[in-house]
């Protein structure tokens, strides 16, 4: 029993200590066991202390500044310089082009910093004087290396205090209305009417001939600038472009058949003495008067175009023109029924216009167009009557107005022909809706329509269920 308890304290003496275990100190093996003492080592003799070399102080390396004390990046090799410039840029250019303007601008000027003279820098500075413009500045002007930010956006809700009636406070102007593109329409009419309205007060302060005719240049030039300046903005403001035209119109033609009477009341009579300047302008102003008022109320309607406004004034025109070229044709005895021929194409002209604008597809352009064509059909005769002219005869005169109003009308059709497809589709008033689906419909633009398809059910709620649905007979726009 004793052996067995040698050998497992044998054994368990061998065993490796264990790192985790409790630090006990080891058993002591029995004397028996004790291994033989060691011999103590040798000492070996004591050596003088040595002292060691001294070292160098240990230093820290020392980067060298870049060769371009601006230069954040610190390329020394200009290829390398270039090449980190050249990045920049393209960074640069798509924050440009993302429209970040202050980062754009930052990294142009390292760009520049980095290579000022190579082929980079050229696009850097473009690129800083894009950035500058999209941030409000002007030039290339560096100015810091960032721009400052944008202003904050204003609150949804004004919280500018409204002073009150009565108080100190100055009250803010409020912009004048939005223009509506009819200035020069606008101005070309009112001058033209004012000029013949100060014409005609200016020839009522003189009798005698010379008076008349400086007072009415005078004043005529006044009215003119007047009406131009003053009553054209204000019917720019308060009408559309086809409105303005519309009494424009009204007033120009009102003018031109006033004149057109005057002179014929006037100038008819054997006791007559033919009619005078100041009857004529005094004529046309009436007559201008009460053209506007009639395209005024017109206008109230807002059912014409500029292109059916346009049909008007041509048709108005060729009518003026024929009247005088049927004149020539008939020879009459008395030279006012020139002015009667001219009365009656006008107001032809305006009836036949309003009457057909509405079923037509005219446009300025076109009109501009067909109104050439009728013009150069009625001038080309004349170039005859020098040659066919005879002084004791009217048969010359009779030849050339038959073949002048001839071309008239041939220039008209055929101007209309040429012109049919110009501007096909814009003839249409954007501001109007036309009128729901019906058997019969009147749209906005006066137009009729028949045999449309009216059927919807009774309810946009009712499903595949429910067929309740219903006919609309008449449906119309205004």
């Amino acid at each position: 029993m004793g052996v067995v308890l040698l050998l497992g304290a044998g054994t368990a003496s061998a065993q490796p200590a264990d790192p985790y275990g409790p630090s006990t100190p080891p058993a002591t093996p029995p004397a028996s066991r004790q291994p033989p003492p060691l011999a103590p080592p040798k000492t070996p003799p004591a050596q003088p202390p040595q002292t060691p070399p001294a070292q160098p102080p240990q230093q820290l390396p020392v980067t060298a500044p870049p060769a371009n004390p601006e230069d954040p990046y610190g390329a020394t090799d200009p290829a390398l310089a270039e090449s980190v410039a050249a990045s920049l840029v393209d960074r640069a250019q798509d924050l440009l082009d993302a429209r970040q303007f202050a980062d754009a601008k930052q990294l142009a000027i390292e760009a520049i910093a980095t290579a000022p003279h190579g082929p980079s820098a050229e696009r850097a500075q473009q690129l800083l004087r894009s950035a500058n413009a999209g941030l409000g500045l002007r030039g290339n002007d560096q100015g810091g290396h960032r721009a400052p930010p944008p202003p904050p956006s204003p609150p949804l809700t004004d919280t500018t205090p409204i002073p009150q009636p009565g108080s100190d406070g100055q009250h803010d102007a409020l912009p004048p209305p939005p223009s509506h593109g009819a200035r020069v329409a606008a101005s070309v009419y009112t001058g033209l009417y004012g000029a013949a309205l100060g014409a005609a007060l200016g020839t009522a302060f003189s009798s005698d001939s010379s008076g008349q005719a400086e007072g009415g240049v005078a004043l005529g030039a006044v009215g003119g600038a007047a009406g131009a300046v003053f009553i054209a903005p204000m019917l720019d403001r308060k009408f559309s472009p086809a409105q303005v035209k519309t009494i424009g119109a009204g007033s120009l033609w009102g003018g031109v058949v006033g004149g057109l009477m005057a002179d014929i009341t006037t100038g008819t009579g054997s006791d007559s003495d033919g009619t005078s300047t100041r009857q004529v302008l005094i004529g046309a102003s009436l007559g201008g008067t009460v053209g506007g008022l009639a395209g005024w109320g017109l206008a109230k309607q807002d059912k014409l175009t500029e292109g059916d406004v346009a049909l008007v004034n041509t048709l108005a025109g060729i009518g003026a023109v024929g009247g005088l070229t049927l004149g020539m044709l008939m020879q009459p005895a008395q030279s006012e029924a020139y002015d009667v021929n001219s009365v009656i194409g006008i107001g032809a002209g305006i009836v036949v216009g309003l009457v057909y604008a509405p079923q037509s597809n005219t446009t300025e352009r076109r009109m501009v167009r067909v109104a050439g064509v009728a013009a150069a059909g009625a001038a080309v005769p004349f170039l005859l009557y020098p040659l066919i002219y005879d002084s004791t005869s009217d048969s010359d005169e009779r030849l050339v107005g038959l073949l002048s109003t001839t071309g008239l009308v041939a220039g008209t059709i055929l101007g209309f022909r040429w012109t049919k497809h110009v501007d096909e589709g814009l003839d249409v008033k954007p501001s109007k809706q036309d009128a729901p689906p019906a058997v019969v419909g009147l749209s906005s633009d006066g137009s009729w329509s028949l045999a449309g398809l009216g059927v919807q059910p009774l309810s946009r709620q009712l499903d595949n269920h429910q067929h309740g649905t219903t006919l609309t007979v008449f449906s119309a726009a205004f």
